[in-house]
């Protein structure tokens, strides 16, 4: 029985896509929330950048067994407390009105812009 081995172009392409899919994500999670709250309808972003916990558990499972740093798993981070924020508002409700859930989203956006800064001032 003859094994095929993945080619090293391959190997490349998978590692600079799970590298830098939850960057774009969550980039695109920063612009939906920015959209939502300025009352347009971002439903196309929506259909491209939406996660659900299955797949971002592929990615972060992906990011240890391929050891990524801290800085490529903050994304990740990012997406899956957005996510829930988002999920717990749509089913719960969230006592709050849309002016300090927007604000909820840039303190969290703020504290991983925060958490980059920290890993590059201590790692540089």
């Amino acid at each position: 029985m003859e094994v095929k081995l993945v080619s090293v172009r391959t190997r490349k392409i998978f590692l600079i896509l799970t590298k830098y899919i939850p960057h774009l994500i969550g980039f695109l999670y920063v612009i939906y929330t920015i959209l939502s709250f300025l009352e347009f309808d971002p439903i196309s972003i929506g259909y491209i950048a939406s996660v659900s916990i299955l797949p971002w558990l592929h990615l972060y499972s992906a990011s240890w067994a391929l050891d990524f740093c801290y800085v490529h798993r903050l994304p990740l981070y990012y997406i899956l407390i957005d996510e829930l924020l988002l999920v717990t508002d749509n089913y719960i409700t969230i006592p709050i009105n849309i002016y300090n859930l927007f604000m909820l989203h840039l303190i969290l956006i703020g504290i991983i812009i925060f958490g980059y800064t920290y890993y590059y001032i201590k790692h540089k």
